[in-house]
C-alpha cells in the first residue's frame, strides 16, 4: 500500500483541471529510474532525489494515478518535504 500525505489525499480527490502539483514519489529497492519514466502517467519531469526518491511534476488530476503506480512506496508534496534546487534535504 502506498502511503499518501493529507495533501495528495486532498489532490486526489479534488485536482484542479488545468494545474500542476511537483510531488515527491518514493519507490521500493526494485524500481529505477527508467521503470519509474515508463509507468508514470502524464508526467512532466522526473528527477532523482537520495533515498530511493524522485520529485516528479505533474498534472493534478494525475496524482492519483501516481499514487497507483507499481513500485510507488509513497507520495507527498514537495513543498512539505523541503528539497532544494540540487536535490538535497534543506
Amino acid at each position: 500500500m502506498t502511503y499518501r500525505s493529507h495533501p495528495v489525499r486532498r489532490l486526489c480527490e479534488s485536482p484542479a483541471a488545468d494545474a500542476t502539483v511537483t510531488l515527491v514519489v518514493g519507490v521500493d529497492d526494485e524500481t529505477d529510474e527508467a521503470e519509474l519514466r515508463e509507468r508514470l502517467p502524464r508526467t512532466e519531469t522526473v528527477d532523482p532525489l537520495p533515498y530511493d526518491s524522485f520529485r516528479v511534476t505533474v498534472p493534478e488530476p494525475a496524482v492519483a494515478d501516481v499514487c497507483a503506480v507499481d513500485g510507488v512506496t509513497r507520495v507527498e508534496t514537495a513543498n512539505v518535504i523541503g528539497t532544494g534546487d540540487a536535490g538535497e534535504d534543506i
